[in-house]
């Protein structure tokens, strides 16, 4: 009974007995090479996709005659598609509508092998079958992969349109919305008013994720970080603590950041180089933009005098520990250096510069 149940459901989505049946009733109009040269540049039967060249070798012939032979070929099986294929590209058009006209190549083929009902032994190499019966046809559009865009599928010119100004309108956003805000609290979600719309953002090639499932564009250093100062700089910003230079080092790793262990010494080289970055203890750094600041213990501490006035010594040592791992005893010390502090009546220290 299942069996049976199983059988409709593929004979009405369809129209036909399963998917190897339509290929085979296509490439019946062919003659033996150019049948030969579709299942290669289609990669119907290894999931491989051949090159004009690569064929143009097997059968002695110029890149050029492949082109001629693949074109007169399409040409045939086009005639033959509303027959033997027809049921099924109306259901590749009604699924594309119905998803809002615009769906990444390899997800859109997925779901409609599913809603097709095509029995197992039709899985293999379903895309690139699915692929070649609807580009045949022609209908949906295919987009081919560029550098700027993965394969999609699009219903008509309209919804293509209207995908390319989404796209332009979410770059915009991203790049003159607050990076932190964006990346922290997912704001990137507001620009998309419902789930269709966040699946269009796997399509542009200018947007990605980090190892964190962030989102964001992929020229910014959080997303995808190409030099090892970046690398370092996104581990710091995901531990939100100081790091020593070595931990960095083992995180860039750990965290999934990169595949290869990043070299210790060339992270503590590139952390010196950098502004991002203060050292904060010894080998310890330690983010600028997480209120951490340069400059030796005694500028430290003459920079929150004059912000703060004057401040007993057990306030001194507590303020500086925001900003560095230092010893009690270190930071004492230092205050005692007449030339650039005084102590008051009070008790408390003030900067001699002030």
């Amino acid at each position: 009974m299942n069996k049976h149940n199983k059988s409709q459901t593929t004979e009405n989505a369809t129209g036909k007995n399963g998917l190897n049946q339509i290929i085979d009733r296509l490439l019946f109009v062919l003659n033996t090479k150019q049948r030969n040269v579709l299942i290669s540049r289609f990669g119907l039967k290894n999931g491989i996709r051949s090159t004009l060249q690569d064929i143009g070798d097997e059968f002695d012939i110029t890149r050029e005659r492949v082109r001629q032979i693949e074109e007169q070929a399409i040409k045939k099986v086009k005639e033959a598609v509303k027959a033997e294929a027809g049921e099924l590209v109306k259901l590749a058009e009604n699924h594309l509508l119905s998803s809002g006209g615009i769906r990444e190549d390899e997800l859109f083929l997925k779901e409609l092998n599913t809603k097709s009902g095509f029995s197992p032994k039709e899985a293999k190499h379903f895309e690139e079958k699915l692929r070649f019966v609807l580009s045949v046809a022609g209908s949906p559009f295919y987009y081919k992969e560029d550098e700027k865009y993965a394969s999609f599928w699009y219903s008509n010119e309209m919804s293509k349109k209207n995908f390319f100004e989404f796209v332009n309108g979410v770059v915009h956003n991203l790049r003159s919305g607050d990076k932190t805000k964006i990346l922290t609290k997912k704001e990137y979600i507001d620009m998309c008013p419902d789930m269709y719309s966040c699946h269009l953002l796997s399509i542009p090639k200018i947007f990605g994720t980090n190892a964190f499932g962030e989102f964001g564009l992929r020229e910014w250093a959080e997303i995808e970080p190409r030099t090892v100062r970046d690398k370092a700089y996104l581990v710091l910003k995901k531990k939100s603590s100081p790091l020593h230079f070595k931990e960095i080092a083992n995180n860039i790793c750990t965290l999934g950041i990169d595949k290869k262990p990043a070299h210790v010494q060339t992270v503590h080289n590139e952390l010196i180089k950098d502004g991002r970055f203060v050292l904060v203890g010894r080998g310890v750094y330690a983010l600028r933009e997480h209120g951490y600041e340069p400059g030796t213990v005694r500028e430290v501490i003459t920079r929150l005098l004059k912000e703060r006035g004057p401040l007993d010594s057990t306030e001194v040592v507590r303020l500086v520990n925001q900003k560095r791992f230092l010893k009690e005893n270190t930071i004492l010390l230092n205050l005692q250096n007449r030339r650039h502090f005084k102590r008051l009546e009070d008790g408390r220290y003030g900067a001699e510069e002030a």
